[in-house]
């Protein structure tokens, strides 16, 4: 079952937002963290039997090449009765997978558009930053029910000087069509759509978008639970 993973274990967590953790992961036999860029993607699944397996965002943690963080959310007392499997308490050993880049089209021509909400920014940052060091502007529109819930805002900010960033906070559910719809048109059809949230907020986005770029120029980074592992 778990060919392939690493063991590792939960060392401290800290309030990341109103709602939101950031989680230090270290691997249990100081072995190597396979490379990986800021805002991967990597499945992590508990030791102690239990088969479910959650998609994360990873973030470096510096000098550390046997440790990184994954953004986790803040669960209510009834989901953590539901979740036990995951608590995210430090001494809680998981293994985790190999690390998966997001893959992105370097394209001088390409404009690109990303959207994030909820911990979706922590993968959005990560191809901002490839981005900004690519030399390639973009543009990011992140949501957030209120400002204390917004997570990473100030690693977003930081990328200002290289591409356009925008915070749409509080907005209503006809709100954010909007805003998205507004976002995407009119836009080159080798426009580059790059989209990480929660699945209500990344169909509808797919949707809007589809009616102006190529269906391969739409990137999904989907998050949270991916069943059981076999």
């Amino acid at each position: 079952m778990h060919s392939n993973m690493i063991a590792a274990i939960i060392t401290r967590r800290w309030q990341l937002a109103q709602g939101y953790h950031a989680v230090e992961v270290e691997t249990k036999y100081r072995s190597k963290v396979p490379p990986f860029e800021d805002g991967a993607i990597v499945d992590l699944t508990p030791s102690h039997g239990c088969r479910a397996v959650r998609s994360h965002p990873l973030w470096h943690l510096p000098s550390r090449e046997d440790a990184f963080v994954v953004g986790v959310r803040q669960a209510s007392d009834a989901q953590a009765a539901h979740d036990a499997d995951f608590m995210w308490n430090r001494g809680d050993e998981f293994y985790i997978g190999m690390p998966r880049n997001t893959e992105i089209a370097m394209d001088s021509n390409s404009r690109y558009i990303l959207f994030s909400a909820g911990l979706g920014v922590t993968a959005i940052a990560g191809i901002a930053k490839r981005l900004a060091a690519a030399g390639k502007p973009f543009e990011i529109h992140n949501f957030a029910r209120t400002l204390e819930r917004t997570v990473f805002r100030e690693e977003l900010d930081s990328l200002s000087a290289y591409g356009q960033v925008h915070h749409r906070i509080g907005l209503k559910e006809e709100e954010i069509e909007r805003a998205t719809s507004f976002a995407v048109s009119p836009t080159h059809a080798d426009s580059q759509i790059i989209l990480s949230g929660p699945p209500l907020f990344m169909r509808q986005i797919e949707r809007q978008a589809r009616e102006w770029v190529y269906p391969s120029n739409i990137h999904k980074i989907v998050l949270g639970d991916k069943g059981v592992r076999r």
